[in-house]
């Protein structure tokens, strides 16, 4: 069973994590790959990685977003975080990640900052918005 869900929306793959908690090593290494493989093939260059669901992270969960982020640089894919809860957030203002990860209330605003920091050409061939399920 797939832990995450994706679709694209204008020039921004948004990736949802389908689990409410990121605690075990199985799980996260499944989020990892499963987020990896979408970058892999993605043609955007924007990444929305959207917590809605999610309501407790390990912080083992913490270090697989790190290495996230150097995948998505590494890749030179602008990623931002989304929807993420109060007390998940409080722990990224503690450990200093609010200064790694651009962090963002909502879809909404998060794709105003891509915009207003230059990442969206929007491609005139694409459709506005499309879904791919189970990585095809």
């Amino acid at each position: 069973m797939a832990i995450i869900k994706h679709v694209v929306k204008g020039e921004v793959r948004v990736i949802s994590i389908d689990e409410v908690r990121l605690v075990d090593e199985a799980t996260l290494g499944q989020c990892f790959r499963e987020i990896v493989a979408v970058l892999d093939t993605t043609e955007e260059k924007c990444a929305l990685l959207h917590f809605g669901r999610v309501t407790f992270m390990s912080s083992s969960a913490l270090g697989m977003l790190i290495r996230l982020n150097k995948k998505c640089k590494e890749y030179k894919i602008d990623l931002k975080l989304c929807n993420i809860t109060r007390d998940i957030l409080e722990v990224f203002k503690l450990t200093g990640l609010v200064k790694v990860f651009d962090i963002h209330p909502d879809v909404a605003q998060a794709m105003e900052a891509f915009k207003k920091g230059g990442k969206l050409f929007f491609r005139k061939n694409k459709p506005k918005s499309y879904e791919v399920r189970d990585g095809r």
